[in-house]
């Protein structure tokens, strides 16, 4: 008998009991303290209960004679549609890589980008107090074209590293780059200055996120609908590298960069990233760790189907198992030998190299312990104790076959971010929500684009070759920008209503007797160099530039 069956008994008899009870011949000397049986009996009845229902599953057997587990679960791909979006498998066969770029960076995203980094820009340029000479009061707006030349300018930058951004516009041959050409420092240092994602005026109080979340909302959406998970999916966290102030920022001390932004991801072969969601704080609820809040916030549309979930000890317990196998998904991956519910006897098991120990729930919750280098605990409920031959470095070797399976699925994060570390455009900033913009722009979105670009055409390009090819259409496409002062092929001086301060001048003075003294002496000129976006003297232009007569 379940509570609700109990339940529902207990509210039949006191029914039957309110019915039959006449108040004219209660006992005028009774109280709340004298309580009658049948109340007594309900709480003992749901005592009882209680003690059953918590104690399902907490039975445990070593009897794995009837082989899988949970054989009723099965992922059925000719019921379930998945893979690559056969619209998109029939009309774009033929088409080049930054069309498959487009399939995520398309109009609705740029759109969007415009129309808040102007007005963001423009709200910056009317704030009172500017210096007369701040960059920003050179603003000109941007469009569409200019934003596909930016970013395309930002992932060039993660393929040819320099020291900082400056140094892409130096005239020393040790530093000899062509994005010059293209843009000039000044157009580039405000247009990422100014980069925003929402709306500030429309801040929601209570949401940290809020900068960037319309993006990644738009952007996972875009990742859903292009693909669609097969039965193998896996959960692991990544970092977006941030050392600025932040509530939210997580501190590793044994990773290389140990201040990060944490990001909750999604992924299923092929290095494609389904879902995409950030830490900003504690999530749990009464009744749930946040680990297991994150795993069902992200496996909510895949639920329910028969797939597989491979996640790390993070995440994994007796309790999401069990979530799971309700949902009808399984659940493979290591497990922390402190979690609730664990079996003492396995987890506290003495094994020697290559034993294993195992045992299972009546829900069919199998934990393993399999002793290898060291001791290694698994939970699955799918998996059965059995081992299987795998050819390792120095031949063969036996391993239990949930520790293969989830070295198999666990890798496809593991590549994810392998490939998207190689030439990654992120830099040191101020802005995280910038970073994080960058990351799921400029890596996730191109390795998901390449991902569906090899399972669509077949071609055996490189992450590298794929990368170039994006950059070159963005550039090349971006043959409309707004026309701005800064863009001119050549050094020459020209008049101008204004004056300033001689550039070299005040270098030299600043570098031989201090700043103070140099605003005091330095010359005020009106010849200005357009391309250097600085004002010179004669002298010092002459001897900084090469002059040819024409």
């Amino acid at each position: 008998m379940n509570r609700q069956e109990i339940e529902a008994m207990l509210e039949s008899n006191s029914d039957s009991y309110s019915e039959d009870y006449d108040d004219t011949d209660a006992d005028p000397n009774w109280s709340s303290e004298s309580e009658p049986d049948e109340n007594i009996y309900e709480r003992e009845l749901l005592d009882n209960c209680n003690v059953t229902i918590n104690t399902i599953g907490n039975n445990w057997n070593n009897d794995f004679s009837n082989g899988r587990l949970n054989s009723h679960i099965i992922f059925n791909p000719d019921v379930n549609t998945t893979g690559i979006n056969p619209d998109i498998i029939e009309t774009m066969s033929d088409a080049s890589p930054i069309d498959f770029f487009y399939l995520f960076f398309d109009k609705e995203i740029i759109d969007m980008l415009v129309v808040e980094t102007n007005r963001y820009a423009n709200a910056k340029k009317n704030t009172a107090g500017l210096s007369r000479h701040a960059r920003i009061r050179k603003w000109v707006d941007t469009n569409e074209q200019e934003i596909k030349l930016f970013f395309g300018i930002a992932m060039w930058m993660g393929m040819m590293k320099l020291p900082s951004i400056a140094h892409y516009w130096k005239n020393s041959i040790l530093y000899s780059c062509n994005i010059p050409k293209f843009m000039s420092r000044n157009r580039f240092e405000i247009i990422l200055s100014m980069l925003h994602i929402s709306d500030n005026d429309k801040a929601p109080t209570n949401d940290r996120l809020y900068k960037v979340q319309i993006l990644i909302d738009l952007l996972v959406e875009k990742f859903n609908s292009a693909v669609i998970p097969e039965e193998s999916v896996c959960i692991d966290e990544s970092m977006v590298p941030y050392l600025g102030r932040l509530s939210f920022r997580q501190y590793i001390s044994n990773k290389r960069h140990r201040y990060e932004v944490k990001i909750f991801k999604l992924c299923t072969r092929d290095f494609y990233t389904s879902k995409y969601k950030i830490y900003a704080g504690k999530e749990a609820t009464m009744g749930d760790s946040v680990s297991c809040k994150v795993v069902m916030e992200l496996m909510e549309p895949y639920l329910d189907f028969g797939r597989t979930l491979y996640a790390d000890n993070w995440y994994n317990s007796i309790d999401l198992a069990e979530k799971l196998l309700q949902q009808k998904t399984h659940l493979v991956g290591t497990l922390r030998s402190n979690r609730k519910r664990n079996p003492k006897d396995v987890t506290q098991k003495k094994l020697n190299r290559g034993e294993i120990f195992a045992k299972k729930s009546d829900r069919e919750i199998m934990v393993l312990k399999w002793r290898d280098r060291r001791d290694v605990l698994m939970i699955s409920t799918k998996h059965s104790n059995t081992m299987e031959e795998v050819m390792a470095k120095r031949g063969i070797k036996i391993k239990p076959k949930v520790v293969i399976d989830y070295n198999r699925g666990k890798g496809y994060i593991d590549l994810t971010d392998q490939m998207g570390s190689y030439s990654s455009c992120l830099r040191r900033g101020v802005k995280w929500y910038r970073k994080v913009a960058m990351d799921i722009i400029c890596n996730i979105s191109l390795l998901n684009a390449f991902s569906i670009y090899k399972g669509v055409t077949g071609n055996s390009k490189t992450i590298t070759q794929f990368k170039d090819d994006i950059i070159n259409g963005l550039i090349q496409q971006s043959n409309s920008v707004p026309e701005v002062p800064e863009l001119y092929d050549e050094h020459k001086l020209l008049n101008n209503k204004k004056r300033g301060r001689c550039n070299q001048c005040y270098k030299y003075i600043s570098r031989t007797e201090g700043t103070q003294i140099a605003r005091k002496k330095t010359s005020r000129v009106s010849t200005i160099c357009p391309k250097c976006d600085s004002y010179f003297c004669l002298d010092c232009f002459f001897r900084i530039h090469a002059y040819k007569k024409k």
